[in-house]
């Protein structure tokens, strides 16, 4: 075979695989499918033995028809994933009689199309795993008959001017002999909300009443008990909005999701759902005749090679960077303007790793430091942010995109050339901003500590405020505490004394708005607890007063804590946010007590009798 394959040598490789029927079933699937790795080729090839899979994938890697990769995902594995060289495109062609460049274009086969998947490659694994477990729920050998990432769909609304559209990840329609199942995929990985789908569910349930014609139930794979619990949660919501009765909806574990299915498939008639109106057949013009001396078209080339120097592009990025990196960045786009120590006690790393791994992603453009002349005197803390390809780079990790990623989680950044998301206030407030930062550092501190006496505490979830706000109500950020296997959700909320009595009136009225509409409950178990931080016992005193009138006549009462910066960083109180040195808004101010039920914790039962010993009052 010549160095640079040509049409003779395509022609050669339409042959050989014909012979083994399991190598052409994966070429098959390869081109419709590409980074399936073996696992999810034998659920859908039907075999059910992974050595024959092995064998026909090995067959086809040395015979230079396929190609492997190993990327790892956030969720830690990192198997072979497979595509499909230049060489096997173009055999495809030819047994098809396709044209090649139109083939590979239209099933996203070509080097820049991988390349732009490696980004969403976490995604991509979890709509593979999903088409897996759903090809394994039947015995038999199943066919792909449609695979549709992203799927959209357009449609007409009586009421609306301009056609309307729907997204989701993926759709897919298999069949076994005469029986066949079609399904809209929605994996979640826990990286952004539920509610993130809200506007395409709400448009989805549209699309079923102006079309008489029958919308595949939504498959949706999560994680735990809570999971499940928000899907249907929204799913519910939304139906509710509508006066109508929910999606026809399965959501599953993750842990349990083939077993799920089986189930379901046991279920008579459970999934039935005919969506041959969804199939939207390819046309693909006829190939055109080559000289069988013609080089092939550079459709993939070396496209997925390590990069040897810099990379130049996102997708050639993400060949250089690890889920460590990608944690690294995700915190940074959500909690951007972190010093490094601060990074180093969120991430549970050291700080010198912290320093290094900082340092490499900003030789590779997807980091900065915040320069002097924006911060002033705050410049030796060596504030950090993501530039907008870094940015570009987490939302697609997540299965987002930027504008999704900035709206509704909070993602902020760019430097100031390109400002993104809420740059320019956080700088701006710079003081604030850092201030409401240190007391979630705080509580991650104590994490750490408990952690090195043998406790269970976490900080199970930090967002900003951008991800917490919700119309009126505009918290500093909202967190998850465990300890003893037990969540606390709480709001926080740092006052610098700067507010005046109406603003502080105007913000309660927000959040006993948000309580009495119960609008709470589409996005949390129960109302979070306000947690407010303020300077001094006279600003303190000042919001207490606010609070007292802002309850009259209220039908419920906000569970609000209140107390001072100074109380938090004395040293004789040794848990910080977890100290007793709350005070109830109907409280004195000498009245104070634990955030925490204290009763629950080890850590400060432990410790209560060396601080009563050292003379430590509540003040």
């Amino acid at each position: 075979m010549s160095e640079r394959p040509n049409w003779r040598d395509a022609q050669y490789a339409v042959t050989w695989p014909r012979n083994r029927p399991s190598d052409y079933r994966i070429i098959l699937m390869l081109v419709r499918l590409p980074f399936a790795d073996a696992k999810v080729l034998e659920w859908l090839s039907g075999v059910r033995a992974t050595t024959v899979v092995y064998r026909s994938l090995t067959r086809l890697e040395q015979a230079g028809l396929i190609s492997g990769l190993s990327a790892p995902t956030a969720r830690g594995s990192a198997p072979q994933r497979f595509y499909l060289t230049d060489l096997r495109l173009a055999a495809l062609a030819l047994d098809q009689d396709l044209e090649v460049t139109e083939l590979a274009r239209r099933n996203h086969a070509r080097g820049s199309d991988l390349l732009a998947l490696l980004p969403r490659l976490p995604q991509l694994a979890s709509l593979y795993d999903l088409l897996g477990a759903i090809a394994g729920a039947r015995d038999g050998r199943p066919h792909l008959v449609a695979w549709e990432r992203p799927w959209h769909w357009r449609y007409r609304h009586p009421t609306a001017k301009a056609p309307v559209s729907v997204t989701l990840p993926a759709f897919a329609a298999l069949s076994w002999g005469n029986e066949s199942r079609s399904y809209l995929l929605l994996p979640d990985l826990g990286t952004f909300p539920p509610g993130v789908y809200r506007t395409a569910l709400d448009r989805l349930l549209q699309l079923r009443r102006v079309d008489s014609r029958a919308v595949p139930p939504l498959l949706i794979a999560t994680d735990g008990a809570h999971g499940l619990a928000a899907w249907r949660e929204l799913l519910d919501d939304i139906a509710r909005g509508r006066f109508d009765v929910p999606l026809a909806a399965h959501a599953l574990e993750w842990t349990e999701l083939r077993a799920g299915l089986q189930h379901l498939e046991r279920a008579e008639g459970s999934c039935r759902v005919s969506a041959d109106h969804l199939i939207r057949p390819k046309t693909i013009q006829p190939l055109r005749v080559r000289q069988s001396t013609s080089p092939l078209p550079r459709l993939v080339a070396n496209a997925l090679e390590a990069p040897t120097g810099a990379p130049d592009g996102v997708g050639r990025l993400a060949l250089s960077l690890t889920p460590a990196d990608y944690r690294f960045l995700d915190m940074a786009a959500c909690h951007p303007f972190l010093p490094s120590d601060s990074l180093a006690i969120v991430l549970g790393w050291h700080e010198e790793a912290v320093r290094r791994r900082r340092n490499r992603l900003i030789d590779r453009g997807l980091a900065r430091v915040v320069e002097p002349e924006e911060i002033g005197g705050t410049a030796n803390l060596q504030l950090m942010e993501l530039s907008r390809r870094g940015l570009e780079m987490v939302a697609a990790y997540r299965g987002l995109s930027l504008a999704v990623a900035v709206r509704e989680v909070g993602f902020a950044g760019g430097g100031p050339d390109e400002p993104i998301g809420t740059r320019t206030k956080l700088l701006w407030n710079l003081p604030h901003t850092l201030g409401a930062d240190e007391l979630f550092i705080c509580l991650y501190r104590l994490v750490r500590r408990f952690a090195e006496a043998g406790g269970d505490d976490a900080v199970v979830e930090w967002q900003n405020a951008t991800a917490c706000s919700r119309r009126y109500l505009r918290p500093d950020g909202y967190g998850i505490y465990r300890r003893n296997g037990r969540h606390f959700g709480f709001f926080l909320e740092f006052d610098r004394g700067t507010m005046n009595r109406r603003d502080y009136f105007r913000k309660f009225s927000a959040y006993y708005d948000y309580a009495t509409t119960r609008r709470f409950e589409r996005d949390y178990h129960g109302y979070p607890t306000v947690l407010i931080v303020t300077t001094s016992n006279g600003a303190e005193e000042r919001i207490v007063r606010v609070s007292r009138a802002a309850a009259v006549g209220r039908s419920v009462s906000l569970p609000l804590l209140l107390t001072c910066r100074w109380r938090v960083d004395d040293p004789t109180n040794p848990h910080g946010l977890l100290g007793r040195i709350w005070r109830e808004p109907q409280a004195e101010i000498a009245d104070r007590r634990y955030w925490l039920p204290a009763s629950q914790s080890r850590s400060l039962r432990g410790e209560r009798s060396q601080r009563l010993a050292s003379g430590y009052t509540p003040r």
